[in-house]
């Protein structure tokens, strides 16, 4: 899990914003944490069961609707990012990721020359640890993190769900021992069974309708999730921000020589899904190759897949952090992700809630031409 680090210095550039309560978020966001293990898979191979890491580790990050307690404590940006800073020397059997919360925090500011890492780590969310859940039951959303991600690159998105009655579980990018996400198929179907584990955890929770879920995968998470739709019956739509399930050629060798490997295996081949598919698609500056360079995704689609580019949107833009750094700095907001988690939740909310918002967002956005049709 050494690489991750790395990767995710590369990968920090997102854009977030922290929304006012609207009339349709009648909850607030809980947010908690199971730990499980998935004893159907060895994580750390030559070792015995009496190893901590010798069965698949398994962290679900939940956010969920609850209701308002004089109890509930706040849950802040450090505590986020101090997840990953545990599960990093969890899944290492190491000390690598101490200190790590600090620091990418201090790269951050740094990267856009805005706030400082005190105001970035102490940023208070709209999320309440161990909130009382609301009482019914509701939709799930089976968000799939970026490579090498965690959910913390998208929470202001998955607060707002939680506020509008959705039960939402992060399904980190973790691969193979120890932890490193690699663009191998192997790699990558540790994160879809990893998305089917936590399935497996949560099928005694009765708050939650497993008739109505939505699938949202970012970057590497929206091929895993294009995978993970087709493994599950009960998938009622799939949301692509960005994802590498387009796989553009030309960039690396490598790179292409794993995507190859992706699209040529059994169960890739085989795919064929048949639910409601959107894609929100970055708006790319400069020539990026021709359209025989793309893998076209869409032969994987017996419906007709809904395209939308986010016009001066780069790919970071689909994440959460730019905003927060920027909010904490009093520097400029960006609005591309704005656009991008209203484009996602009615998009939801139309699919899983039979809230028919979806229609109305495009046709706003679309007069602002801040989004086309591709």
């Amino acid at each position: 899990m050494k690489n991750l680090f790395a990767s995710l210095f590369l990968f920090v550039l997102f854009s977030c914003s922290n929304e006012k309560k609207t009339d349709s978020e009648i909850y607030i966001a809980g947010f908690k944490t199971i730990q499980s293990k998935d004893t159907s898979r060895i994580y750390k191979s030559n070792s015995n069961n009496s190893d901590y890491l010798h069965y698949r580790p398994l962290d679900i990050d939940i956010w969920y609707p609850a209701v308002a307690s004089s109890k509930d404590t706040s849950l802040y940006f450090r505590n986020l990012l101090g997840l990953l800073e545990t599960r990093a020397n969890y899944y290492t059997a190491s000390t690598v990721g101490n200190g790590f919360a600090k620091q990418m925090a201090q790269y951050f500011c740094e990267s856009l020359k805005c706030s400082d890492s005190s105001k970035v780590l102490n940023y208070k969310t709209d999320a309440y640890k161990n909130a009382t859940p609301a009482k019914g039951k509701y939709p799930l959303v089976i968000y799939l993190s970026s490579f090498n991600g965690m959910g913390y690159e998208n929470f202001t998105m998955l607060e707002q769900l939680a506020k509008k009655g959705f039960i939402v579980v992060s399904i980190n990018s973790i691969g193979r021992f120890p932890g490193d996400m690699t663009m191998k198929n192997e790699d990558l179907l540790e994160q879809v069974n990893d998305a089917i584990s936590t399935l497996n955890v949560l099928k005694g929770s009765d708050n939650i309708d497993f008739d109505r879920i939505g699938i949202v995968g970012y970057s590497w998470g929206g091929l895993a999730g294009s995978i993970l739709a087709n493994r599950i019956p009960q998938a009622s739509c799939l949301i692509s921000l960005d994802g590498s399930e387009y796989h553009h050629y030309g960039t690396e060798k490598e790179e292409d020589k794993d995507f190859n490997g992706i699209s040529s295996s059994v169960e890739f081949t085989k795919m064929k899904l048949s639910i409601p598919y959107l894609r929100l698609e970055s708006a790319p500056q400069g020539n990026i190759g021709n359209k025989e360079s793309v893998y076209d995704f869409s032969q994987k689609l017996s419906v007709k897949p809904q395209i939308i580019v986010i016009d001066s949107a780069k790919h970071e833009d689909f994440g959460c952090l730019v905003n927060l750094v920027k909010k904490t700095g009093n520097c400029k907001p960006q609005s591309q992700y704005d656009i991008i988690s209203r484009l996602t939740i009615s998009y939801l909310e139309e699919k899983l809630q039979n809230h028919k918002t979806f229609t109305k967002v495009i046709e706003k956005e679309t007069t602002r031409k801040t989004i086309r049709k591709k």
